[in-house]
């Protein structure tokens, strides 16, 4: 694939999958088909599978079995499609291939879940989505397949190349039965001007406190007219889609908590709920642009891209964009590393992993397909043509590394994945988005000069405890 259609296709996965993880709105969704349906024919295979390349079990075991695969229509879901036709000419076995928008996906996974017809054998869950079809026991705990030998090559599948905090993402909160594959994983990198930092003599920021200080140093330089480039600015649209998304991302890379929703209690009033939100604010207010009080997503990406604001915290998945001179004209200035958390903090985890229906007929032919479509093999294959695998070793294949914009990127990605995310945060409960919805008003609020940190932090807490919530003491 050409660099050019490399980079819009991996912009195309960010804008579709942050309609989920809350990192950019999602005109791309729109424009896709609300519906389509493949089905691929062996005889369609391409000429480079190997013999022993997918590992030794019997993959003609279930051959004539007829699978019926949901997933999201997007980017990455078109890639494994043209891989379809190897999988059939592997196994002998035929699959149906259908792609709804993600709305529609999931209304369509709950009827059938909900009706135990099994029309869907395999389908793909989002991290979100993931607590709700676990507690109505739809999806199938996935140990038994991938610890029986018949079914599995351990050795060539080699879970272990997972890492922990990614598998992690697709176990049950409860009882940790892994019941996904990921194939994607997804987070925040630091997205900044190298050249401004080489000028100023800049590093890059770990801590919070690093972040703010670096963001004054080019806000100092650009008063000065040695720079014109603001420091800094996150998403100020109040929605649990937009600031609400972010709000609740810096406060995992503080270690604070906003919410607890086990206990149903607000801690947005709290010493540690203030000192979150003031340094939201402060951010934005001190370091982003003029007219930036009602950022969503694509006003921060399209800021930075025109070379308008010199850091921004962005996905990993959408970061390509940022590289790609068609798209941005800081394209060779721009480098990646990852955000700056306090001690203790994580970046939230998304991700999409592969589930068999628990009603499905064809349990052990779906696991073939699941094994399939995680596998090293295949994912080292897809890599390239997505950016953000969920696998470790596909980050030091040369046809990925060919592919990416920089070791640096490739290095943060390790590290986030490695070391710096949070699988299971608060912002993936159910009550999120109304918690959200209050908090980010209120952050708006502030960013706008209505209210001060203290009152808008009282006031949300009135609010959440209007909604049945417990204030903090």
């Amino acid at each position: 694939m050409k660099k050019g259609k490399l980079v819009a296709l991996l912009l195309t996965v960010f804008l579709v999958a942050s309609l989920f993880t809350g990192c950019q709105q999602t005109p791309a969704v729109a424009e896709t088909p609300a519906t389509e349906t493949t089905t691929t024919t062996a005889d369609e295979a391409p000429e480079t599978t190997l013999p022993g390349e997918y590992g030794n079990i019997d993959w003609q075991q279930f051959a004539g079995t007829k699978l019926h695969v949901l997933c999201t229509s997007m980017p990455v879901s078109e890639v494994y499609k043209e891989y379809l036709p190897e999988f059939e000419a592997l196994t002998g076995i035929s699959v149906e291939w259908e792609m709804l928008n993600d709305v529609d996906r999931k209304n369509a996974q709950v009827v059938d879940f909900s009706a135990g017809s099994g029309k869907y054998d395999v389908s793909n869950v989002g991290i979100s989505n993931r607590e709700e079809f676990v507690t109505g026991g739809y999806l199938e705990p996935l140990e038994a397949y991938l610890n029986n030998p018949v079914l599995t090559d351990a050795e060539w599948y080699n879970i272990g190349d997972y890492p922990t905090a990614v598998l992690a993402g697709g176990k049950s909160a409860a009882d940790q039965k892994l019941v996904m594959i990921p194939y994607t994983a997804e987070y925040f990198l630091l997205w900044y001007r190298q050249d401004v930092f080489d000028q100023l003599g800049l590093s890059v920021p770990k801590t919070l406190d690093e972040l703010e200080a670096t963001a004054q140093a080019i806000e100092d330089a650009r008063l000065k007219g040695d720079v014109d480039t603001y420091g800094f600015i996150e998403r100020t649209m109040p929605g649990s889609g937009e600031g609400g998304w972010d709000i609740f991302c810096t406060a995992n890379r503080m270690s604070v908590e906003l919410m607890d929703f086990a206990n149903k209690t607000a801690l947005i009033n709290t010493e540690g709920g203030r000192a979150l939100m003031d340094f939201y604010t402060r951010m934005c207010i001190k370091y982003g642009p003029e007219g930036s009080e009602n950022w969503t997503w694509t006003d921060v990406n399209s800021a930075f891209s025109q070379g308008m604001v010199a850091m921004i915290c962005g996905g990993n998945a959408g970061a390509l964009g940022a590289a790609d001179p068609d798209n941005s004209l800081v394209a060779d200035k721009v480098n990646f590393a990852p955000v700056a958390m306090n001690a203790g903090g994580k970046d939230p985890l998304w991700e999409w992993g592969w589930a068999i229906n628990s009603g499905s007929a064809n349990k052990d032919a779906s696991w073939l397909l699941v094994q399939w479509l995680t596998s090293p093999t295949l994912m080292k294959k897809m890599a390239p043509q997505y950016g953000c695998p969920a696998r470790e070793s596909t980050y030091s294949d040369p046809d990925y590394i060919a592919a990416m914009p920089s070791q640096q990127f490739i290095d943060a990605q390790l590290y986030m994945m490695t070391q710096g995310i949070n699988p299971s945060p608060s912002l993936l409960d159910a009550h999120y988005a109304e918690a959200a919805d209050i908090i980010s008003r209120e952050m708006n609020n502030i960013v706008a000069g209505i209210k001060d940190v203290a009152t808008a932090c009282a006031d949300a807490e009135t609010a959440l405890v209007a909604l049945g919530y417990n204030p903090a003491s």
